[in-house]
C-alpha cells in the first residue's frame, strides 16, 4: 500500500460505523481526497487530538481500493481564533461547505488550497462588523468560483442577492450555513 504526505484542511467529516470516520480534505498536492480514520471515534485514538477542523494538518495518507486511509496527522497551523467566535466559525464553514460541495475528488489545485488558507488567515486574525462580515464571505466566494471556472458576471458580483442566487443554481442542496445564519438572524 503506498503512502503519501501532504498538506490538508478537512472539509467535512462522516461517522462510518461504530469507530470509524470518513474526511473529506482538501489537500495540498491532490485537491479533495475522502480518507477513512480507522477507530478515530474513539476517545484512545491517537489521531483523534488532531483531526480539527479549522486548521492546517500534515497528513499522512495510505493508498486504499475504496478510500484512502489517515495513517498519521499533526496539526500544522491551529487558527484558534476563528474556533472562539461564533460568527468565525460560521464564516469560516461557509468556505468549507462550498469548496466541498463545488470540488470533485483527485483534482488538484493549489490555488483552491492557498485561498482557503488566506480565508482562514483573514477571519482568524481580524474582527469583523456585520456588512464587512457579509464583504468576507462575499469575496471568498467570487474568487472560489472564479478559480473553478464559474466566474459571475460583473453585475452578480457586485449585487450579494444576485451571487447568493448564482450560487444556488450551481449547488445540489442549500448551503447548511446558509439555514444556519437564517436561525440566528431571526434569534437576534
Amino acid at each position: 500500500m503506498a503512502t503519501y504526505q501532504t498538506q490538508g484542511i478537512i472539509l467535512k467529516k462522516t461517522d462510518q460505523g461504530e469507530a470509524d470516520q470518513l474526511f473529506s480534505i482538501y489537500t495540498l498536492e491532490k485537491g479533495k481526497v475522502l480518507a477513512l480514520g480507522r477507530g478515530t471515534k474513539k476517545i484512545s485514538s491517537k489521531l483523534n487530538c488532531h483531526l480539527q477542523s479549522f486548521a492546517i494538518l500534515q497528513l499522512l495518507i495510505a493508498s486504499g481500493k475504496n478510500y484512502d486511509h489517515l495513517a498519521g496527522v499533526v496539526i500544522a497551523k491551529n487558527f484558534t481564533e476563528v474556533k472562539n467566535d461564533l460568527k468565525k466559525i460560521v464564516l469560516a464553514s461557509f468556505g468549507l461547505e462550498l469548496v466541498e460541495k463545488l470540488t470533485k475528488v483527485d483534482q488538484p489545485d493549489p490555488n483552491i488550497f492557498n485561498l482557503l488558507v488566506k480565508y482562514f488567515e483573514a477571519i482568524n486574525n481580524h474582527q469583523f462588523s456585520d456588512p464587512e462580515w457579509q464583504v468576507v464571505r462575499h469575496g471568498f466566494a467570487v474568487k472560489f468560483l472564479t478559480l473553478l471556472g464559474l466566474a459571475p458576471k460583473a453585475e452578480v458580483v457586485t449585487n450579494i442577492n444576485k451571487l447568493n442566487t448564482f450560487l444556488k443554481n450551481h449547488l445540489d442542496s442549500e448551503l447548511q450555513t446558509d439555514k444556519f445564519l437564517a436561525k440566528i438572524s431571526h434569534t437576534t
